[in-house]
């Protein structure tokens, strides 16, 4: 409808009546009569030289959509993100972004690679924080190395045909990755890189975060896991260069390390996370891997170079990776690197962090609220869950405190008929 725009001008309720959605009132605060579980307490997250405040723990995974049109943020994402905001969550990232059109997984990938970006992405970060009162919004940065030009999961052709061909769209003359070593067997054969190609891709990291940072996130995550471009030089099984880039831990890790340094440096008082493969699983003892004794070796340096949060994550380096996805499968990478002697870097940890105990499997948020109390992760990162249920910071609190959390000013008043029935 030509002329007739959705903007924020038109909104109701004003920014200044907007409810810190997610959060404890004080008033709940005081009718449970103990204390606030840390899952659902307020939290201060460093942002290098500045702090920012989550009103609780939970923090929305970033999951790819596959939903974009070179690389631009769509109406989806407006309402995708937006229920997040809505429904509580203490800080949102947004999926995986490519920092070159030849970085993206699919051609349908969101990115940060041109300066028509930044408007867009800021509109995406302005609607979603106008919904909730404190939520905090950070971008993955990405690139997919060997894992590029592949189709969209949705699509039917995902599970049939291993990449997207140039003549359907794709770009498997331009992959590239440490080595040239494909995924599998039918994957594209990747260029190994140059030297002047890993600068370059140091380069295209930090104009990628200063568009993010203009566009108003408040933190970036770069993406150092899944076997993508960086967890890709970082590991033994993919990386086989001979030059400072290769051989050594120290110089496998070099990539990570400078893109981080190099962000850092250029945003002192910005926020700065890595997601980090906690291990590659591949433990037989047969071929050297990435695994929990590297991430512990490797948390120290990244908090030295000022990353903020290390989210841990796990898999996608090799095809033939064995990891048991049970209840905070992650955690013991993270235990690992909060073992290191860290300072200021918080630690978080992904994959089915959000159900119940042992005792009582069935209930949201209390496995999370366990893995807080024994210090085993200072955040919790959910994913999938959240797509399936955008309320579970609702649903937890009350498992954990049998009381409810702040709720949107349109949906609070509705609470105490629902609870009545």
């Amino acid at each position: 409808m030509p002329g007739l725009a959705i903007s924020q001008d038109y909104y109701a309720p004003r920014p200044e009546e907007l409810l810190p959605a997610g959060a404890v009132s004080d008033k709940v605060a005081q009718e449970i009569g103990k204390p606030v579980p840390l899952l659902l307490q307020s939290t201060t997250v460093p942002s290098g030289n500045k702090t920012i405040t989550l009103k609780n723990r939970a923090i929305v995974s970033p999951m790819c959509m596959y939903s974009s049109r070179d690389g631009f943020p769509t109406p989806f994402h407006l309402v995708h993100y937006g229920q997040f905001a809505l429904h509580g969550a203490g800080a949102i990232v947004v999926e995986a972004t490519g920092v070159t059109p030849e970085g993206r997984i699919s051609d349908r990938d969101m990115g940060m690679y041109k300066e028509e970006h930044v408007d867009a992405h800021a509109s995406l970060v302005s609607t979603v924080k106008s919904l909730a009162a404190g939520v905090k919004i950070g971008i993955q940065l990405a690139h997919a190395g060997r894992k590029a030009s592949t189709w969209a999961m949705y699509d039917q052709k995902a599970w049939t045909e291993p990449f997207l061909s140039t003549s359907e769209g794709g770009w498997e003359d331009s992959v590239i990755a440490p080595s040239a070593i494909p995924f599998g067997e039918g994957h594209i054969m990747p260029k190994e890189m140059t030297l002047q190609q890993i600068r370059d891709v140091e380069d295209d990291f930090v104009r990628a975060a200063d568009r993010a940072f203009r566009a108003g996130y408040d933190f970036v995550m770069i993406h150092s896991a899944h076997g993508y471009l960086i967890s890709s030089f970082n590991s033994p099984l993919t990386n086989k260069r001979t030059d400072e880039y290769g051989g050594s831990f120290e110089n496998r890790t070099r990539l990570l390390q400078n893109i981080v340094h190099r962000i850092r440096s250029q945003f002192p008082d910005k926020g700065v996370w890595v997601r980090l493969n906690g291990t590659d699983g591949v433990e037989d003892g047969k071929e050297e891997s990435w695994t929990d004794e590297s991430t512990r070796a490797l948390a120290p340096l990244l908090e030295q170079n000022g990353v903020d949060v290390l989210d841990i994550s796990s898999r996608g380096t090799v095809g033939y990776a064995k990891v048991k996805m049970t209840p905070g499968y992650q955690v013991p990478a993270a235990i690992a690197a909060k073992s290191s002697g860290l300072k200021r870097m918080l630690v978080s940890a992904v994959g089915t962090m959000h159900g119940g105990t042992q005792e009582e499997p069935d209930k949201y948020g209390l496995f999370a609220e366990k893995s807080l109390q024994e210090g085993s992760v200072d955040l919790v990162s959910l994913g999938r869950v959240m797509l399936h249920n955008p309320g579970w910071v609702k649903d937890a609190a009350q498992n954990l405190m049998g009381a409810d959390v702040v709720c949107a000013l349109q949906y609070d008043y509705t609470l105490p008929s629902l609870r009545r029935r």
